[in-house]
């Protein structure tokens, strides 16, 4: 392939804080050496963008692609939605460092990452990163160090904070992993083994991150009934140990939360006011998707999923189980209970047998089997060995589009990369929705605030240098889009599809796709993250 190619006749959109314009962008060696008027010449490779917009690639803030990225195909959806670069390792889930248990790992966080291969050719994180840079990649890669990961590979799935020891390793690995250029650490306030960390634990590691100037990104321990005491737990963090923070997914959680949303909002104005550095990112869409183990109260998570697995074989145990999915928690949002079996759709059957539930809602498994639903997900999560993913309806369209509207919202998908038939439609379809449903059809903001959210606030916020934005010395990281035709076609009926009237993108100045058809560059890599002054 050529080093060089004109992008010709079509409108840029450049990230700088500029209306969009007519211009040509001209690469040469995988950076932007131009972007004006260019008169091509026969022996320049063109692509005529005539009516299209040229945006610099988006970002995926908030990615599961850890494994995906080095599985042939895992990222093709988010190649097809004009995702350049993709930033890994969130709610700490992680498939680096390796835990004491690898197979314990495998299925915790199989359901989120997708399948783990039997042996992966590293123990610690610098590991992962260095396989990540000699890789050919799809896209290019951030990686943050994933909390859950961290500690499962100093104590395994214990329910208990570290010890004075345990901590100091914990803190030396993640120094480690900071200076060999990982991004940050992300937390998984609601998932084992992370919930168990004390707040002196949080607040050493946020201290470790701060003094790198990375961010702290975080899944907080309740989106539900206790969102704003989570979310000050979070924000207390930040007050004592200067970090920057990246809030996961903002949303608000069950029914009897709706309109909640104004509330957390304010809370966050309020701390930016203060002087704390924080954003988000959100995920257009009114249903999430996790793991099932999550759906289970932390406690039976002491041994990881084969620990839930070997409870729910013993009768007395699974009644106790059972009996506390009907009843409210303490800390933990029980999403069970709060949401209902006929809003809580199943996917990644493996079993024979049970082929026909993917993608089908609990109430309705649970009413087939003829058994109470609680009952019903114990006996699938023993049939499938506990690697089921659940997508939830569990968020309100008005808090959707709150969340989206405040001005430090960033766009992650989210997306789970798992192999079986069923996803849910964000892994191929957000960052299209939110140009369709969002820019388009509801303007609830312009395409250039679109252009800020999804390109240049994220490769700023993540510390990614020469990235976000259209200008000469800028990598080549581009998307060719028709605003005014793009279509979403990912549904809740029929995820899989990818989006219409993207006409190309290129990573690196490569093209990843083009008229619709992904192409087999490899041009992506792990980005480097740049260093603060202070650092």
């Amino acid at each position: 392939m050529s080093d060089r190619m004109l992008l010709h006749g079509g409108e840029v959109i450049d990230g700088t804080g500029k209306a969009r314009r007519r211009a040509d962008v001209l690469v040469e060696d995988g950076r932007i050496s131009a972007v004006a008027a260019i008169t091509p010449s026969p022996d320049m490779p063109t692509m005529d963008v005539t009516g299209a917009v040229v945006f610099p690639g988006f970002v995926d803030v908030h990615a599961h692609d850890d494994l995906a990225l080095l599985r042939s195909g895992g990222v093709e959806p988010k190649v097809m939605q004009g995702v350049t670069t993709n930033v890994v390792g969130n709610c700490g889930h992680g498939c680096a460092p390796v835990a004491v248990d690898p197979h314990a790992q495998a299925s915790h966080s199989g359901p989120i990452l997708g399948h783990f291969p039997e042996s992966v050719p590293w123990r610690d994180f610098p590991g992962y990163l260095d396989h990540l840079s000699t890789s050919g990649l799809r896209t290019n890669a951030v990686a943050l160090v994933p909390h859950g990961a961290l500690r499962a590979s100093i104590v395994g799935y214990a329910r208990r904070p570290l010890d004075t020891h345990e901590l100091a390793r914990a803190v030396r690995d993640l120094d480690e992993a900071l200076d060999h250029g990982a991004a940050g650490l992300s937390l998984g306030l609601m998932y084992a083994p992370g919930d168990v960390a004390d707040h002196a634990e949080l607040v050493a590691l946020a201290r470790v991150v701060a003094a790198h100037d990375r961010i702290l990104a975080a899944h907080i321990r309740s989106e539900g009934d206790d969102v704003v005491g989570s979310l000050r737990e979070l924000l207390d963090i930040a007050r004592q140990s200067g970090v920057r923070v990246q809030l996961s997914h903002l949303k608000v959680v069950s029914p009897r939360n709706r309109g909640r949303m104004r509330e957390v909002l304010d809370v966050l104005d309020g701390a930016r006011s203060e002087g704390i550095d924080i954003t988000a990112d959100v995920y257009p869409y009114t249903a999430g998707s996790t793991t099932a183990a999550a759906l289970f109260p932390t406690w039976t998570l002491a041994e990881g999923v084969r620990g839930l697995l070997s409870l729910l074989d013993t009768p007395s145990d699974r009644s106790r189980i059972v009996e506390s999915l009907h009843r409210p928690w303490q800390r933990q949002e029980n999403n069970f209970l709060a949401l209902g079996a006929h809003r809580v759709l199943l996917s990644g059957f493996r079993q024979p047998e049970n082929a026909d539930y993917e993608g089908v809602l609990l109430s309705e498994i649970a009413a087939d089997r003829g058994v109470d639903a609680a009952e019903c997900l114990c006996q699938l999560m023993c049939e499938e060995r506990g690697e089921i993913t659940v997508v939830m309806f569990q968020i309100d369209e008005e808090d959707v589009t709150a969340a989206l509207s405040w001005p430090w919202s960033l766009i992650g998908s989210d997306g789970l990369p798992i192999q079986q038939p069923y996803t849910h439609p964000r892994m191929y379809g957000t960052f299209a929705r939110v140009l369709s449903e969002y820019v388009r059809e509801r303007r609830l903001f312009s395409l250039e605030e679109a252009t800020r959210r999804m390109a240049t606030l994220p490769a700023e916020r993540f510390g990614i240098p020469g990235r976000g934005v259209i200008r000469s010395g800028a990598a080549a990281d581009l998307v060719v889009v028709a605003p005014e035709h793009i279509e979403d076609h990912a549904t809740f009926a029929n995820p899989r599809r990818f989006p219409e009237h993207i006409h190309a993108v290129v990573v690196n100045g490569a093209f990843a796709m083009t008229n619709g058809l992904a192409t087999q560059s490899t041009a992506g890599s792990l980005l480097p993250i740049e260093k603060s002054p202070i650092a």
